[in-house]
């Protein structure tokens, strides 16, 4: 069997070529497709300009039907470092974006660039949430968080004669249930102190800030540029099919770009925050264990 990366440079490369009309666009990608051939079999580089000439076609279809207009303008096979920053005249994180083949139409959204990623990678269902820590959000928002947890735990280590060690604190707390009923309405009370203070920071974003401020800490979601669609070539033998994927296709990240951005109070240490009337998550404050002998995290959950 022929290795896979050379199967799929001829696919990627010839992909390339059927959009340019079966013309070349670049001398490298040339030279290296001239190359490839000479190490696969015929069957295989049949089979892999076949699903491309499909691959093609299903790429434009779902180009049009998503407002970018042709003639196109420019094709880059971007297996190159740097090949996309030049390209787009901006820099681009290549690490972070599987583009095979950039294409560049006459007009459409992202300046008319949209990139094919060849690969047969399964889309990612729904958006992961990150539990950024009380100085990560404290660094970020310009707030003082963590400070605020020192000095009220300070205040109730002297009131109620508490261990310094969280260790033993904990302990201590948990063997002395009087106590302990103290220190949770404390720590209960903190809570919600703290996610109004953060209600408050975040409320105070335009759209376009808390748009960016959800996306970068709280979601695993960084929206790429250029934007890229899968494109996968289906079948061992004639006819066959491709299927073209949008990965940012996602409900969630859907309802953030098009609707108003809201902000609730949900129960006692909690923000929903809803787009339109989609519910995109909740913050949670919580302690990592007992309360006012842990340390105080964050939470990304499902809402």
């Amino acid at each position: 069997m022929t290795a896979n990366t050379i199967l799929s440079d001829i696919n990627e490369i010839y992909t390339a070529f059927v959009l340019a009309n079966k013309k070349w666009f670049d001398k490298d990608a040339q030279k290296q497709y001239n190359a490839r051939l000479k190490q696969a079999k015929t069957n295989e580089v049949i089979d892999a300009q076949e699903k491309a000439e499909v691959m093609a076609e299903e790429f434009l279809k779902w180009a049009k039907q998503n407002k970018y207009k042709l003639p196109i303008k420019g094709i880059w096979w971007t297996a190159r470092p740097g090949s996309m920053a030049d390209a787009v005249g901006e820099e681009v994180d290549q690490k972070k974006n599987p583009t095979d083949v950039l294409i560049k139409f006459a007009s459409g959204p992202a300046n008319g660039f949209l990139g094919l990623s060849a690969k047969a990678t399964q889309g990612k269902g729904d958006i992961g949430f990150k539990n950024p820590g009380l100085g990560t959000v404290d660094k970020n928002l310009k707030m003082h968080l963590a400070d605020d947890y020192a000095n009220e735990l300070e205040k109730t280590i002297k009131k109620f004669n508490l261990p310094s060690s969280a260790q033993e604190r904990k302990d201590y707390i948990r063997s002395n249930t009087g106590i302990k009923k103290h220190t949770e309405e404390i720590g209960v009370k903190f809570l919600s102190a703290m996610r109004d203070k953060l209600l408050i920071k975040i409320n105070s974003m335009t759209q376009r800030e808390l748009l960016k401020y959800l996306l970068t800490d709280w979601m695993d979601a960084d929206v790429v540029y250029p934007p890229y669609v899968k494109v996968t070539g289906q079948g061992n033998k004639p006819p066959y099919r491709a299927v073209v994927m949008d990965p940012l296709k996602n409900e969630k990240l859907e309802a953030l770009s098009k609707y108003k951005i809201s902000l609730e109070k949900v129960g006692n240490e909690s923000i929903g925050v809803m787009a339109g009337t989609k519910k995109i998550m909740k913050i949670r404050f919580k302690f990592e264990s007992e309360k006012m002998a842990s340390s105080v995290k964050l939470s990304g959950d499902p809402y």
